[in-house]
């Protein structure tokens, strides 16, 4: 078994070090608002692919998460 918990160490590396360097090249505000939406998709492949379940808490979290990125990428297009 090390093996195979070694690869996913370092798969989860190579990932990391892909989106650091995908977030230093966008522009400041969308790589924030790039962050701030990130547990949204993780917690849906968390649901889809591993049958975790969501709590109300958990589901307003993302609602208010997606509405904030909403209303602040409306106010950055103004």
């Amino acid at each position: 078994m090390p093996i195979r918990s070694d690869l996913s160490v370092y798969k989860q590396i190579i990932s990391f070090i892909f989106y650091v360097i995908g977030i230093r090249r966008t522009a400041t505000t969308t790589a924030s608002m790039i962050a701030m939406v990130e547990p949204v998709p993780a917690s849906l492949f968390g649901v889809l692919l591993i049958g975790d379940y969501l709590t109300i808490i958990q589901l307003l979290g993302m609602v208010l998460i997606l509405v904030t990125i909403t209303v602040l990428s409306v106010k950055q297009s103004d």
